[in-house]
């Protein structure tokens, strides 16, 4: 029984917590919120996999890396911390895209946000040529 996939698959979930909580992305932004997305996605594929091995199109191939823990037929216990890896990784990304292009998030563009967050509206002080 080896845990090097289950290993590395931590190692990494261990970088996206880093990454989260050095830019605020994601949880150290807004946790229930994160949560929710992360939680729907993650049920989303977590279906999609059950389709998959129901219909015989996915299935548990043999390798040496994986622990051997099922838990269920042809779903591995690695399958698990790979589809919240995922999720978490693209949120994350999303989030750090739009930090880089300076795009207002949602708690942003409504307003709801932190105070003195920019919501769209611009007031032109200062100019002399500007109408009101």
């Amino acid at each position: 029984m080896s845990f090097v996939y289950l290993g590395l698959l931590i190692v990494f979930i261990g970088c996206m917590v880093l990454c989260d909580h050095r830019w605020k992305l994601a949880f150290f932004r807004d946790a229930r919120r994160a949560a929710l997305a992360i939680g729907i996605t993650f049920a989303g594929f977590l279906l999609w996999d059950v389709f998959g091995i129901v219909t015989g199109t996915f299935y548990r191939g043999d390798s040496p890396y994986m622990t051997g823990i099922d838990l269920a037929p042809h779903l591995p216990i690695e399958e698990l911390f790979f589809l919240f890896f995922l999720c978490y990784l693209t949120l994350n990304l999303t989030s750090a895209v739009s930090l880089v292009l300076k795009t207002p998030l949602p708690e942003q563009r409504t307003g709801r946000g932190d105070p003195g967050v920019a919501t769209g509206s611009t007031t032109m002080t200062g100019d002399k040529g500007a109408r009101p």
